[in-house]
């Protein structure tokens, strides 16, 4: 073997060497405002980071397909929510859109990421808009993954109604039967999503159904004015949608996808992502 052959040989071994290492998971913990959060990373760090947020009694594993398909060499990190998958219940059991966004901004200090793009599925989308509406010159921008609609086009007493039942003795049933329908047809995706569900502190099922019920998402919006993407599904690209609240959103339909897209379609939210992220690093955003 020649000198150049040896050298284009342990060149691409290098290479390979460094994409397998950008494709491992790391895990870790910080102490967070009111307990343990389990945080989860890939990633060297090149580029605008990407912050992954899980959706409501969910947990961050279900964005791994995505994290290793969008890293890129970039750090791409994702974590449990409070009283969610590894991480410890609040301590002063508070589950609202401000204090989840209380462990966001934990996670971010801890891992020193000073600006960031935030994606982030269903429920979680109350989380990202309190936190960019509080931390603008932190998010470089949102991409939001069938996110919850407007919950203000439900009568009160059906928004309240779902936050009592998921307080309630029943509310195990309540939130496997209501995450079976909105699953989707893929059997292993909502065998997965209902064993997610299933682990989630009791407290933490109340707390964010009553914060979803509650929830008027207009004065984040109005305070969030940078950019955005809405991937919905086509039961939630509908009038409630949170796009049709602010002009200038911009969004697009995943077609056959039940709600955890991220789970029934990776590649298709990685391309998303990707895309988004790639035109404001370019300043096209």
């Amino acid at each position: 073997m020649n000198t150049m052959s040896r050298r284009a040989m342990l060149s691409a071994f290098a290479e390979s060497s460094q994409a397998t290492r950008e494709k491992i998971m790391k895990t870790s913990t910080i102490d967070g405002p009111q307990g343990r959060l389990a945080i989860y990373s890939i990633g060297a760090g090149r580029g605008l980071p990407i912050l992954f947020l899980h959706g409501d009694c969910s947990r961050a594993s279900q964005w791994q397909q995505v994290m290793q398909s969008s890293a890129n060499g970039r750090q791409a990190v994702a974590f449990d929510f409070r009283g969610h998958g590894a991480s410890a219940p609040a301590a002063d059991g508070d589950y609202g859109y401000h204090g989840r966004a209380a462990d966001l901004g934990a996670v971010a200090d801890a891992l020193k990421l000073k600006r960031f793009l935030i994606v982030a599925h269903s429920g979680a989308a109350g989380t990202a808009l309190a936190y960019a509406a509080d931390h603008a010159s932190h998010v470089a921008g949102i991409v939001l993954v069938d996110p919850a609609t407007d919950p203000r086009a439900l009568s009160k007493n059906v928004r309240d109604g779902f936050a009592r039942d998921l307080a309630g003795p029943h509310a195990p049933d309540t939130l496997k039967a209501y995450y079976a329908s909105i699953a989707g047809p893929n059997a292993a995706v909502r065998e997965r999503v209902l064993a997610d569900a299933s682990v989630v502190d009791p407290a933490a099922v109340a707390g964010v159904g009553k914060a979803l019920a509650e929830w008027n998402p207009e004065p984040a919006l109005d305070a969030y004015y940078g950019p955005m993407l809405v991937l919905a599904t086509e039961p939630n690209d509908n009038p409630a949608a949170l796009y049709r609240l602010r002009a200038g959103i911009a969004h697009q339909v995943v077609a056959d996808a039940g709600h955890w897209v991220m789970l029934d379609k990776p590649g298709v939210v990685a391309e998303a992502v990707n895309s988004f992220i790639t035109a404001i690093e370019a300043g096209h955003e």
